[in-house]
């Protein structure tokens, strides 16, 4: 347990007085059988601000090796945000000062992480399931129209023609057809993408990425994603299409 906190990227960002006396601090954060984890309280005069920062710090690290749900998450989110909030209460007298607004800046990098993690973990941010998704779609504005398709697909088209929905699996797929070869999308026709994607993906849909990638395909080159990402672009002379895996 101890050599695997030790060479965390999280842990390692922490500072201190070295390798060794981290991990002496960290033991004694650690929960003994039947107690409580320990609280660090901000503002205790027995020990510097300096020291209560990297001390929450150590403790953020070490819970987030073991944070699963939305709870963990946001304990070890508060704990990255106390110990920042420490560092920078740090005096400009004080001789840690540099050091800890160094400190504080890749805490919050940190405090983002688990943000993002507490996101992730939350049930509203999964994908929906097909069926709901479908449901979710043909209550939408402007909204879709299903039927069955080919190959145990479901398929749900808009009333203007501009898009198409196809359903099956585990994926959620939007076509949007062009009316001339190579040519961009219409407003309304990004309309639907947008819908499509706060709905499937309302994670990717604000990421900046997903733009890029859709001005790439627009302009058929081959988008730029990051590998994790749960979107397909693709950018055919007929039509563009966006498909994202969803969890069935």
């Amino acid at each position: 347990m101890v050599l695997n906190l030790v060479k965390s990227p999280l842990v390692r960002s922490i500072g201190g007085v070295g390798a060794i006396a981290a991990v002496l601090i960290g033991l004694s954060y650690l929960p003994i059988a039947g107690d409580p984890a320990p609280e660090l309280a901000l503002n205790n005069s027995s020990i510097s601000l300096w020291q209560q920062g990297t001390d929450l710090g150590w403790q953020a690290a070490v819970e987030a090796q073991t944070a699963q749900n939305q709870a963990d998450w946001q304990r070890v989110g508060d704990l990255w945000g106390q110990a920042i909030a420490a560092l920078e209460s740090v005096p400009e007298t004080d001789a840690n000062y540099a050091q800890a607004q160094t400190k504080a800046e890749e805490y919050r990098g940190n405090r983002a992480i688990a943000g993002d993690r507490l996101v992730k973990a939350s049930p509203t941010a999964s994908a929906p399931t097909v069926s709901a998704l479908q449901t979710a779609l043909a209550a939408a504005e402007p909204a879709f129209t299903f039927s069955p398709g080919t190959n145990a697909r479901t398929v749900g088209r808009s009333a203007d023609g501009l898009a198409t929905v196809e359903l099956g699996g585990d994926r959620a797929t939007l076509v949007l057809p062009r009316s001339e070869q190579g040519s961009a999308l219409t407003m309304a026709q990004v309309v639907y993408a947008d819908q499509f994607l706060t709905l499937v993906a309302p994670e990717s849909a604000a990421q900046p990425w997903l733009l890029e990638g859709l001005r790439d395909v627009q302009r058929n080159q081959p988008p730029n994603l990051p590998a994790d990402a749960p979107v397909i672009l693709r950018a055919a002379p007929e039509s563009l299409t966006i498909t994202v895996v969803t969890e069935p």
